[in-house]
Formats: C-alpha cells, structure tokens, sequence
C-alpha cells in the first residue's frame, strides 16, 4: 500500500538521479581566473565610482537620453525610464514571490495569465514605438504624447511579465527537487502582483529623489541579475549538471561563471558603443 504523505509528494515534486555538485579544483581556477581577467580590466576602464560603474552597465543596453530619464541630487540615473521601469517591476515581482513562499516555483504561468502578461508587452511595444517615432521631426503629433510616466508604468509591468519566465526557467534547469508549483497561480495572484507593481511605480513618480536614487541603483544590478541569471543556466547546462543542486549556496561558481559572462557581453557592448560615439553619455536626439 502506498503512503499517503509519499504520494501527495510525488504529485508536487519530482526529481532526477541525484549528482554531487561540488567542482574540481581545475574547474574551480578556469573560472575564477576568467573572473579576474574579464571583470578586473572591465573596471579598471569604466567611469569611476560606483554609479560610473553602474552607467557603463546601462550603457550597454540602454540609449539612456537624457529627456528619457529620470534624475536625482542633479544626476541622471543610469538606465532610461523605461528600462529603469523594467527592471524596478522585475524585483518587485520577485519580492512578492519570495514573499508568497514561491522562490522555487518552476512552472511558467498558465495561459490565461500568460497572456494577460503577453498583453503588457505589447502595450509596451506600442508605447515604445509612439515614443522612438516622435524623435523624427515629422512626427511630431503621433499617436499622442509620450512621457516619462507612461515610460517607467509600460516598462514595470513588462519586467513583472519577464521575472515569471525567468525564475520558472532558471528553476527547472536548477534544483534536484522540483516545487511544480506557478509563482502566478491566477487572478488573485494577479491583482497582487499588479498592486506592487502600481505601489513601486507610484514611488518612483512621488518626487522623491532618494528613492529614485535608490531605485536607480537597483535597476541598473536588475540588468546585472538577468544575465547573470540566464548565463549561470548555461554553464549548468554546459556541465551537464542541470537538476543536481540542492541549495543556494551550490550555485556559487555557475553564479560567478554567469556573472563573469554578463560582464564580458557588457563590456563588448560598452566598447562597440564607445568607439561609434567617443563618449559615455546617452545617445543626443534633441528634446521632445
């Protein structure tokens, strides 16, 4: 006769054969030596500080015009306000789901919230679109008149779409013991979610400027974490070691791997835009 508690656990989880997940000491030193070799000269050659730091990671993936951003105590923020909305929404996101006990959940969100995600990244893309096309002259009208309001609410809402395919996906690829649980299980998940995401956004336009000197830190480390993210699944996979790992702290050299690997795409992007540009300021349209 079968266990009650051992079903009801082979219905939420599963898992594969299980394989230690410590590394050779050659492993070990082939990472930590491109580590040194690819992030030490990438800060040696940015602008100094720790915000110049920060502006070399948005300007590697954001125009970062200065009407397009926002500023605090006179400086403006390293990623525009779209991509600084982004990413804004991506941690609040990831806060509600830490919150709700779901930091492990590996099944993306089902259809109908998919594409109510969906939804967000088009009105995204049509917003985004109305605002590239008024940097022409003859397109002044458009439209209708895009602002930075309509910028960083459009880009939170699409980083609340992206953290629930990433953290999904990045989990099924990790852990040993799968949580087959939807970080967004329906409706109600839904409205919460939004209303963080509608809280942080409020936040942001509230006039403060240290919380949007705060904010503008953490969205900059938000591009950092994605392809950190992203990279450190790729390396696992390239050690055939996906579905292996029991704890956070196992994932230490794929973190490094996927950090080391996201500093060197940075930085190629840095150096390509560099040598086009000459300069490490925002791309210069003129003002709307």
């Amino acid at each position: 006769m079968v266990n009650l508690m051992e079903y009801e656990a082979s219905s939420t989880t599963t898992s594969r054969p299980h394989h230690t997940a410590g590394y050779s000491l050659v492993l070990i030193a082939l990472v930590v030596s491109a580590a040194v070799l690819v992030i030490g000269p990438w800060l040696l050659l940015t602008p100094d500080g720790f915000l110049g730091k920060l502006d070399a990671v948005g300007y590697a993936t954001c125009h970062r015009i200065a009407e397009r951003s926002f500023s605090a105590y006179d400086r403006q923020l390293p990623l525009c306000a779209r991509c600084s909305g982004i990413y804004l929404g991506m941690w609040t996101g990831l806060g509600v789901i830490a919150a709700t006990g779901r930091l492990r959940a590996s099944r993306l969100p089902d259809w109908k919230m998919a594409l109510v995600l969906v939804m967000f990244v088009a009105i995204l893309g049509v917003d985004g679109l109305n605002s590239y096309f008024h940097l022409f002259p003859d397109f002044d009208d458009g439209l209708y008149q895009p602002n930075n309001t309509l910028r960083v609410t459009t880009g939170a809402f699409v980083g609340l779409a992206m953290i629930h395919l990433l953290l999904p996906t990045f989990n099924a690829a990790v852990w040993r013991v799968q949580d087959r649980r939807r970080a967004l299980e329906g409706w109600q998940d839904l409205g919460i979610y939004c209303a963080a995401v509608a809280g942080t956004v409020l936040l942001t336009l509230s006039g403060s400027w240290l919380l949007l000197y705060v904010f503008g830190i953490i969205s900059a480390l938000g591009i950092l974490f994605v392809l950190t993210l992203v990279n450190s699944v790729m390396f696992i996979a390239f050690l055939r070691r996906d579905r292996t790992y029991h704890q956070w702290g196992q994932l230490w050299l794929p973190a490094l791997a996927g950090l080391t690997a996201a500093i060197l795409l940075i930085g190629g992007m840095d150096a390509m835009r560099f040598a086009l540009t000459g300069t490490w300021e925002g791309f210069v349209f003129g003002t709307e």
